[in-house]
């Protein structure tokens, strides 16, 4: 069985045992020992539909296991893994560009902010998510290495023939109280087995089969030797309470967050039922809202003061008690002084289809915006529904919705993509040109390109 083998799939798709694949052709075709893994899970996962990772259903009368809306690595049995990648890049079929958007915006992600996306070796290579993991975490081990593997005061028990350090008294006389020749001692010794390196040299050996690329593996053996006299952990979890970051040790704090997240899953989701596997599974929704939210705070501040998640409206008021709070993800507030308005705007990673009469509109999302509008902007002003590009949603929709009240008010909600480049400062976000009226916040908006 060859390890390290992957396979790519877009949000949604669809995965199918080998002996299957010749009747179905749009979905990728996983070993039938794989596949009847992942059916395992999914037949033991209990969450609901909504929150399910796979799902397994029947297409054209063929058994299948749907991906959903979740992006990373799935690991498999035999070290092999799936690579699930946003389904924008489904419509240009570039698995490439859409690896490269992703790694981008995973780094507004906590967890992820240590990725370097924009490195030449990232760029320029086609890895696979996995690869581009694993090249990450030894660039990060390359810093270490080059200033040094860090040494510390680790105790020591030992029965010696020769007294050092303090004698351990209660061990003495249980082990020597007939050998008068040993010394049961405890001391302290400067060693490189310190808990920081232990998780390294784990790491090192759990990433080793994820891999088939040559330059990778000679790497991971270079470290792999450099390594070699240090003992893994036995038990991760005890080893990273022990874990201490003093102003010596910063150098590390890039690959032990890599280790964490190998060692530990620290991911939204993990795949159930193989903890010695590497899993990193993210919420696309989650993932594009942090982006976005990180490219208007970087954009707007001159003009906007960029507050997420504001909490301050509720949907009803039950008797004293307000109920069902009305959080849009971005609420654009002009700075004192200014004479604009504010702006709310939500983040949806949905595809917009143009050539659709609805456009594909969901209209539950028109409600919600319906109901941030009337509490946040008294029914009167502008909101944005933001959507990620792609080939068939390249430019704004031509004109805003618009909810009308009486007394004259107007809420105007334009929809409009989101363009990821290849960076974040060449991410932008498309306005329409009719947005660009004499009104001072419109303007003001617009600049934001």
């Amino acid at each position: 069985m060859t390890q390290g083998t992957s396979y790519s799939v877009f949000e949604y798709g669809y995965l199918v045992s080998e002996k299957n694949k010749a009747r179905l052709c749009d979905a990728e075709s996983i070993p039938e020992p794989a596949f009847n893994w992942l059916e395992q899970r999914c037949l033991k996962d209990k969450e609901s539909d909504d929150q399910r990772l796979l799902s397994l259903r029947t297409l054209n009368g063929v058994k299948v296991i749907q991906v959903k809306n979740y992006v990373g690595v799935i690991a498999l049995p035999q070290q092999r893994f799936i690579e699930v990648l946003p389904k924008t890049g489904k419509y240009q079929d570039d698995k490439n560009l859409a690896r490269q958007q992703l790694l981008m915006m995973l780094k507004t992600l906590k967890a992820f902010r240590h990725i370097e996306s924009a490195s030449a070796s990232v760029k320029a290579s086609k890895m696979s998510l996995m690869d581009v993991f694993i090249q990450q975490f030894i660039t990060s081990l390359d810093v270490i290495v080059q200033k040094g593997l860090k040494h510390d005061y680790l105790r020591q028990q030992e029965n010696l023939p020769w007294l050092k350090g303090k004698l351990h008294i209660s061990e003495q006389l249980k082990w020597n109280s007939v050998r008068r020749d040993r010394f049961f001692v405890e001391y302290d010794e400067y060693r490189v087995e310190r808990p920081e390196n232990r998780l390294l040299k784990t790491a090192i050996e759990n990433v080793y089969g994820y891999t088939r690329n040559p330059v990778l593996l000679q790497a991971l053996s270079r470290l792999q030797a450099l390594f070699e006299p240090i003992p893994e952990v036995h038990n991760v979890e005890i080893a990273f309470k022990q874990v201490r970051l003093d102003r010596h040790m910063q150098h590390y704090t890039k690959a032990l967050e890599w280790t964490r997240l190998i060692l530990r899953g620290e991911s939204p989701h993990c795949m159930q039922g193989n903890t010695d596997a590497i899993s990193l599974l993210f919420p696309m929704e989650a993932v594009f809202e942090a982006f976005v939210t990180a490219w208007l705070r970087q954009h707007c501040h001159p003009l906007w003061q960029v507050k997420a998640q504001s909490r301050s409206h509720y949907l009803v008021q039950h008797g004293n008690s307000p109920l069902f709070q009305l959080r849009p993800d971005i609420c654009l507030i002009p700075h004192t002084g200014c004479a604009r308005s504010p702006v709310l705007c939500d983040m949806k990673w949905k595809i917009v289809a143009t050539d659709k009469t609805q456009f594909n509109l969901s209209q539950s999302d028109l409600y919600q915006m319906l109901a941030y509008g009337v509490n946040h902007l008294q029914g009167e002003g502008d909101m944005l529904l933001i959507y990620p590009k792609h080939e068939g949603f390249s430019a704004p929709l031509a004109h805003p919705f618009e909810y009308h009240h009486s007394g004259g008010k107007t809420l105007r909600l334009w929809v409009v993509p989101f363009e990821t480049g290849s960076s974040l400062l060449s991410s932008r976000l498309l306005m329409p040109a009719t947005f660009s009226l004499t009104e001072s916040r419109n303007s003001a908006l617009l600049s934001l390109q």
